[in-house]
């Protein structure tokens, strides 16, 4: 499947070759985001995407016409829901009937779809079903299809950023039979990107929770170079060069400005991810918080993982959304790929969907 990941930072294109033993990259670019031109998920400049994708569409040499896309932003509302169980040509009517619970837009401006997650019993003998339902305003996706007209590419299917996050770091899921206890086995994806932060908890593969928090890398980037009176690039620079350290151990240590700004902007992300498994764990009986996954532009930043491990008190993991997945020496400059790899996993998520 070909593949496209439209971020505030950076776009990326991937195509994989479903193998017998999992896939294989046939092919892949990144280009940076003009300035401003996304953000939040959103598409704020389609002429300057546009430009953009088709000249890194040239440089990989992709040809394919048919493609798959992610959408994200606080307007996707994303929400597992309970509805009494139903036939599949049943399942539409039943969820517009519960929608407007969930979705603070109109339905009629609106994309609405749902996919069954799970059946089961309650106790009076009711058989119930869990729905995912996915809702987004047509304003946010009419940009994405200008674009993708303009470079003459049929989108096959519009997904949303956490779901393809799950099937590239699918590798990573337990399934031990000694997980199987009363407790949920909740592993967590966060991605802090560029324009921000995307929360992703995942149950046996199965999306349980989404939430986009409005900090991200450039948030960091901006209040350095104001704070340092330099430009942007000069200032992603410095983040980029700039270690963390945290821990009882070093807190007497003098830390400089660079690392100040850092670790406040990501003790903000914490903040928000922390209520929010909060809200969850009370939503839900029986939660156990297994591992975090780390992934998008900010898992670079030097100590981050020892920093997000002392905030949250669970395993933390750098995670390799290329893991399993055969590439050929040859073909590709393995150097470059692994600088870019933390930024790929949208794009390989995607990529992975195979209907």
């Amino acid at each position: 499947m070909f593949a496209i990941d439209f971020g505030a930072r950076s776009i990326k294109v991937a195509k994989l070759h479903k193998i017998s033993d999992g896939y294989e990259l046939v092919n892949y670019g990144v280009t940076l985001s003009p300035e401003g031109a996304i953000s939040n998920g959103e598409i704020l400049n389609p002429i300057a995407v546009t430009e953009s994708l088709s000249k890194l569409l040239k440089d990989s040499s992709i040809r394919d016409n048919r493609a798959i896309i992610a959408i994200t932003g606080q307007k996707v509302i994303i929400r597992e829901i309970i509805l009494p169980l139903m036939e599949e040509n049943e399942l539409m009517a039943g969820v517009m009937w519960e929608a407007p619970k969930y979705v603070p837009y109109n339905l009629d401006e609106s994309i609405i779809d749902a996919d069954k997650v799970d059946e089961f019993v309650e106790k009076d003998g009711n058989k119930m079903m869990k729905i995912l339902l996915v809702a987004v305003p047509k304003s946010i996706v009419q940009p994405y299809m200008e674009v993708l007209k303009k470079v003459r590419i049929i989108p096959k299917i519009v997904d949303v950023v956490s779901s393809a996050n799950i099937r590239a770091f699918e590798t990573y899921f337990s399934e031990k039979k000694e997980e199987e206890q009363e407790d949920s086995i909740i592993n967590i994806i966060l991605s802090v990107g560029a324009s921000g932060t995307i929360l992703t908890l995942v149950e046996k593969n199965n999306l349980k929770f989404a939430r986009n928090i409005l900090v991200g890398g450039n948030d960091i980037t901006k209040a350095i170079a104001k704070s340092l009176n330099m430009s942007f690039n000069e200032a992603e620079k410095l983040k980029r060069e700039t270690k963390i350290i945290s821990g009882p151990k070093v807190e007497k240590k003098e830390k400089n400005e660079s690392e100040k700004i850092i670790i406040k902007i990501l003790s903000q992300i914490a903040k928000e991810v922390r209520k929010s498994l909060s809200y969850y764990k009370t939503q839900s009986q029986n939660v156990k918080y297994n591992k975090i996954i780390l992934c998008g532009g900010c898992a670079n930043i030097k100590g981050i993982k020892d920093f997000l491990t002392e905030e949250f008190g669970i395993p933390v993991i750098i995670g390799d959304p290329l893991k399993g997945i055969k590439i050929s020496e040859k073909a590709f400059d393995i150097e470059r790929l692994k600088k870019f790899k933390g930024t790929l996993a949208t794009v390989i998520g995607l990529a992975k969907r195979e209907r």
